[in-house]
């Protein structure tokens, strides 16, 4: 056999045979030769070339398995990493390549539930192979992500993330080690004590004041506690400290908007497009701009894309907001949040729900996935208001009410079920009645008496 080389490898790190992932059995080699090899060896090397797929049981020749596996995931120009089904031979050997390099790695898996809490952060990309006509997106989308990732060489470790961070620290001798703060703060957030978490970044951050990293992390603690002013001030540090931050111009337009709205709502001025000229004329930003650049550092962003339909819909520019989170729906490979926007607004603009078969295959495994997070706790209230929005829209009204209620029952600020609201509102302003709408859209109005702003 020739001498490997490792500059035009992409080493996969994947379960092998048959194995259950959620409901069903998958079978890897089949994914791995009908899917990945052929998307990989489509890959063309910045210096010429094509990037070559290698798996260490696909091999013929002598030599230790084990022994093989680690000089790829050392040596290998590229490692694609596939999580479905959280098998811990994958996790092993993922935890090593973000350890051995700061780049070249990326996750794909099946939409199957929640990832670990503790690389909940990494953006995984979701591919599927059932039916058949899936594959080709699917080869389409990881040839892209692979392309595009050789292209830029981005930093995509998170453990030399952190590494990094804390290494220039104690290089610079300025500041203390603040890794134990982080890991309390972590433990209280498994175990949602908000507060003390809170209060453990503010000790990070007595001690490091300009980590991008700890900002970003009280931020979003803070966002998902309604606390906007305090979290677009991190989100805005971060930003002035790390201009090509995509992430926290996303957040920073999030953080905007909901502020916009509730200046709006304070004032008692009805979202019209002339009150939100009025109020972006004062100098009051509503978000769109800050979104726009996190689009335009990071295109395949489908989470921007998805957050500037949010604000192009509130704004009343629905077609805008359509192309946006359709655009976001293709990227993501059908994600249920602009899934369902998409098809909401489409409804609203042509007065029915005419749902095709891709939407409602779209929304069965969109179904699959959200079921087993709202178990899992996983992203809520909003993966019980998706997984509701799903079943109201295939037309069963018994399960959309009762997942209303379950995402109403852990609901902590009047904006989250309001949110729900205004979209299912969307459908009823255009005269659309699905069976269990309008009985839906009363449960959410009498919980929002209850909640605080």
């Amino acid at each position: 056999m020739a001498e490997i080389d490792y500059q035009k490898t992409c080493f996969v790190i994947m379960p092998f045979s048959k194995k259950t992932v959620g409901n069903k059995e998958v079978d890897f080699d089949f994914i791995y030769d009908g899917v990945f090899k052929p998307a990989i060896e489509a890959v063309d090397l910045p210096e010429g070339g094509k990037l070559v797929p290698r798996r260490t049981d696909k091999d013929y020749f002598s030599g230790h398995i084990s022994q093989e596996m680690f000089q790829y995931i050392e040596y290998s120009r590229f490692a694609l990493a596939d999580i479905s089904g959280l098998n811990a031979n994958v996790f092993y050997e993922l935890g090593v390549r973000h350890r051995a390099h700061d780049s070249g790695t990326v996750i794909f898996r099946q939409e199957s539930g929640p990832p670990p809490f503790d690389i909940g952060q990494i953006k995984a990309f979701p591919y599927e192979y059932e039916p058949a006509t899936e594959v080709g997106q699917s080869i389409a989308l990881i040839k892209r992500v692979l392309s595009e990732s050789l292209s830029h060489n981005r930093l995509d470790s998170p453990v030399m993330i952190a590494l990094r961070v804390q290494q220039a620290a104690e290089q610079s001798k300025q500041l203390p080690n603040i890794e134990p703060f982080l890991v309390e703060a972590d433990n209280f957030l498994r175990v949602q004590l908000w507060t003390k978490a809170l209060d453990k970044y503010g000790e990070a951050l007595a001690a490091s004041p300009n980590n991008t990293m700890v900002l970003m992390k009280r931020g979003i603690v803070l966002r998902d506690q309604g606390k906007f002013n305090e979290a677009l001030a991190d989100f805005t540090r971060v930003i002035e400290l790390s201009p090509g931050y995509a992430e926290a111009y996303r957040e920073k337009g999030i953080a905007e908007n909901k502020l916009f709205m509730k200046g709006m709502k304070k004032r008692d001025l009805p979202p019209t497009e002339a009150n939100i000229g009025r109020l972006e004329g004062e100098g009051v930003p509503s978000g769109e701009a800050a979104l726009r650049k996190a689009i335009e550092l990071r295109p395949d962003d489908f989470d921007s894309l998805s957050s500037l339909g949010g604000v192009l819909k509130r704004k009343g520019r629905m077609k805008e907001a359509y192309d946006a989170y359709d655009h976001a729906v293709v990227i993501s490979q059908g994600n249920s949040y602009p899934l369902l926007n998409a098809l909401t607004i489409k409804a609203q603009m042509e007065g029915k729900l005419d749902l095709e078969a891709r939407h409602r295959l779209m929304l069965k495994r969109a179904a699959r996935s959200l079921t087993e997070q709202v178990a899992s706790g996983v992203n809520m209230p909003w993966c019980a208001f998706d997984l509701a929005q799903a079943y109201l829209f295939t037309g069963e009204s018994d399960k959309f009410l009762k997942y209303t209620e379950e995402g109403i029952l852990v609901c902590k600020h009047r904006w989250q079920p309001e949110t729900f609201r205004k979209t299912l509102e969307l459908l009823t302003s255009a005269n659309i009645d699905l069976p269990g709408l309008k009985d839906g859209i009363v449960l959410i109005r009498d919980s929002e008496d209850g909640l605080p702003d």
